[in-house]
């Protein structure tokens, strides 16, 4: 028989593990969301007692996104390592800021201690020849001075490793010598799905914050994109496009304490609680790829994935815990240190964008990218920055 709520905390009389509970609700909210009465029929536990511990996560300020399928929606993943010129040095966040609106940029960082930044952008499946040339032809024009692409299958946001949180103290609680191994294997390739603009809209509006109702992601859009979408068809959609035709991935508690700014559209995160880093290889071997998934799938810090010819992994080491983190980086680099790069990032000089989905053309159902055109906003923009 079911517990009362008041009986969920662990006690000296009531012995049962509120961080494995949690965890286990965890576990469900990355295959379904914040659902909290299904996660309840789910693992048999009253709604009440799932409530209780979903008050936990919001106590952290952990917010719920979606994991978007980016291949699903026609995007591919592509990472530039760019050195900006020097009359752009100082306009280097707005520039990226505008970016997102015209041209795919959907985040970037400072490396240290180099002075090049990375860029990351999902980019259009059948135009990622066009936006590379693009992208040299900016190199030309003198906004890089150095800008070295890689180009990936695919890209995910790696779901939180609850087991290895304690969400009563708030704080990660690992030990590298006893994590399992992760999965070595490829996940396979999503095909571009049939799109129209209320699932470009909704896969946005989940990507900020899923954990709101239906009637609150159908006002957001009306405040924020000025349409008016009737709730049973966003309702619909939802269940039947985005969910059925596999737009996301599942969902993620974010666990960096990452904030969604709904007017700037950007994201802000906590200062000093995580140290980034970034780990680029260059041409892995298949067996070479396979370890490197294999250790990274264990690092519980790991925030996102990028598989191709080349691999790249963003992680979020706990500020207490960076010299056991470099460490195990260390280790995982040595087999392919000749092909490899590896940084420490500048929280103060970096953001993440929603994916670009205003480029998303509903007449023609498919994505905007007219080089020539975008190349002459990119100039008028050039003069708009500067003159700021």
């Amino acid at each position: 028989m079911e517990k009362p709520i008041e009986d969920a905390t662990r006690t000296e009389a009531n012995p049962s593990d509120l961080n494995r509970d949690i965890a286990l609700m965890v576990k469900e909210i990355s295959k379904i969301g914040p659902r909290v009465p299904e996660i309840a029929r789910r693992i048999g536990r009253h709604k009440e007692t799932v409530r209780y511990w979903y008050k936990k996560l919001e106590e952290h300020n952990f917010a719920i996104n979606c994991i978007v399928n980016h291949e699903a929606l026609g995007l591919r993943r592509i990472i530039i390592k760019v050195k900006f010129g020097d009359a752009y040095a100082d306009y280097i966040k707005p520039l990226m800021f505008a970016m997102n609106e015209l041209c795919y940029v959907v985040g970037y960082a400072k490396t240290l201690p180099d002075d090049l930044y990375v860029v990351d952008a999902s980019v259009p499946e059948a135009r990622v020849e066009e936006y590379l040339a693009f992208i040299e032809e900016l190199r030309g024009k003198g906004v890089f001075t150095e800008a070295e692409p890689y180009v990936f299958d695919w890209f995910r946001n790696v779901p939180m490793r609850a087991d290895y949180y304690d969400f009563e103290l708030g704080r990660w609680n690992y030990d590298m010598s006893e994590m399992k191994g992760g999965d070595e294997v490829e996940p396979p390739l999503s095909s571009p799905q049939k799109l129209d603009r209320i699932d470009v809209l909704l896969v946005k509006e989940l990507f900020v914050d899923a954990r709101r109702e239906v009637q609150d992601i159908q006002r957001s859009i009306r405040e924020q994109d000025g349409v008016d979408i009737n709730y049973k068809t966003l309702c619909w959609h939802l269940k039947e496009h985005v969910e059925g035709r596999g737009l996301l991935k599942g969902y993620r508690t974010n666990w960096m304490g990452t904030h969604y700014d709904q007017k700037s559209g950007r994201a802000g995160q906590r200062q000093h609680a995580y140290v980034g880093a970034e780990l680029f290889v260059r041409g892995p071997s298949l067996e070479e790829k396979g370890r490197l998934m294999r250790m990274m799938g264990r690092f519980p810090v790991v925030w996102s994935e990028a598989v191709g010819k080349d691999y790249h992994v963003q992680m979020a080491i706990p500020s207490e815990m960076i010299m056991e983190g470099l460490e195990y980086i260390h280790e995982t680099m040595e087999p392919v240190r000749n092909k490899s790069t590896f940084y420490l990032m500048d929280q103060m000089n970096a953001a993440g964008f929603t994916f670009s989905y205003k480029l998303y053309n509903e007449e023609a159902r498919a994505w905007d990218f007219d080089r020539s055109e975008l190349m002459a906003k990119f100039e008028a923009l050039e003069l708009q920055i500067k003159s700021m």
